[in-house]
Formats: C-alpha cells, structure tokens, sequence
C-alpha cells in the first residue's frame, strides 16, 4: 500500500498525481516551472526500475547542484512503476498522457525546452515523446534504449542531439548488434561506451554517467 493512502503525505518532491484518470507518481525539482532560460530534465526508467533508481544514482541530487530543474517519471509501464500500468499500441500512444502529465505539474509546454535521459524501455519512451514535441526537446540521453514499440524510419528525420550511452559489458542490446547501427540511424548522435559496464551503464558508473551528461547539456546550451 503506498505511503499516501494511509494518510501520511509524501514529500514535496515525491507525489502522486491523477492525469486523464490514471494515476502517476512523479519526482519534481523545487524550482520546477519557476525558470524557463534552463532545459527541463525529464527522466524515464527501464522496465526492472522506477523514478528511484534515480535517487540511488544520486542523479537528482547532481541535477539540484547544477541548478537544472527535473522531473521524474514512474512511466505506466514496467515492473517496478508505481503508476497505474496503461496498455497502449505503440509508444506514441502514450505522448499524450506525458503531455497532460507536465501540464497537471504545472509547466507551460509552450515555453519549456527539455533534455529527456531514457535508459532502456525509458529510451524507446524518451524517442517517441522527442518525435511527436520535436521542437520542444533540445537533447536525448538514451542509455541501450529499446526501440520496440518506436517507428524507427521517423528517427531518420530526428534533427535532435543524441547522446548514446553504452555498457560495454551489455548483453541485452550489444553495443555492435544495437548501438552502433542506432548511431547510424540518428542524424546527429554521438555514441559513448563506459567499460566494464552493462546493460543499466549508469547504474554500473553513475559519476561516469553523470560527466557526460553535464558535458553534453553544457554542449547544446
């Protein structure tokens, strides 16, 4: 039973919201909606995960010292969500519920500009949002990301900066079957390997993972 149905209340940032009858539990930065000058980082999770792989990472913290406001996301899909799961055809189904999911927060779609990290089924997520608000996202940071589910003829067409990160150790999508086609297929993505690591690279080397993405935000800024 979660925290919130048996009266306690969840922290500010940790919360449960109901979008277009679906209930979805979310992590927002203080300063969300306060500063549009910065990119909004969205953050999707892999199917095994939730928002709060997250905080074992210490991503949100490092997105607080960086003054970048976030939001995270427990997609309605995976084991470990805590969002009411929704069944839909394809990923681009579900933009719509994400959307009215930014607006409940409070953020104005037609001012913001986001950087969106995807780690695995969060990846193919992070693709579909990117091409259906295609002016809205200035970078992606996908880490092995599945593409079932994502129409990847239109990636061609994709005018986004990508960040691919890879685990060199992956043995779900193997960086020469999966990453270096997907460079290929992305117009204007790099592709970067952290040794040693696996499947979830930015679970295995967090502080590599967090270099990175800081440079790279720093790159399309």
């Amino acid at each position: 039973m979660d925290r919130d149905e048996i009266g306690f209340t969840l922290s500010d940032e940790t919360r449960f919201v109901t979008v277009d009858g679906i209930r979805m539990r979310v992590r927002t930065s203080h300063d969300l909606g306060n500063d549009y000058s910065k990119p909004i980082v969205l953050l999707f999770h892999g199917y095994s995960f939730s928002l709060d792989v997250w905080e074992s990472t210490s991503t949100f913290n490092a997105l607080s010292q960086h003054g970048l406001p976030y939001v995270g996301v427990d997609l309605p899909k995976g084991k470990a969500t805590k969002s009411q799961k929704v069944e839909r055809e394809s990923l681009s189904d579900y933009v719509p519920l994400l959307n009215d999911l930014i607006r409940e927060l409070g953020v104005d779609l037609d001012k913001s500009k986001f950087v969106i990290i995807g780690p695995s089924m969060g990846g193919g997520f992070a693709l579909a949002f990117a091409l259906e608000n295609a002016d809205k996202v200035v970078g992606l940071v996908l880490v092995a990301p599945s593409l079932s589910g994502v129409d990847e003829e239109a990636l061609e067409n994709l005018e986004i900066p990508v960040l691919l990160v890879w685990g060199d150790k992956d043995n779900v999508f193997p960086v020469e079957q999966y990453g270096r086609k997907l460079k290929q297929l992305l117009p204007k993505s790099k592709l970067l390997i952290l040794k040693g690591a696996r499947h979830p690279a930015y679970l295995d080397r967090p502080q590599e993972f967090h270099e990175l993405l800081f440079d790279f935000i720093e790159e399309i800024s």
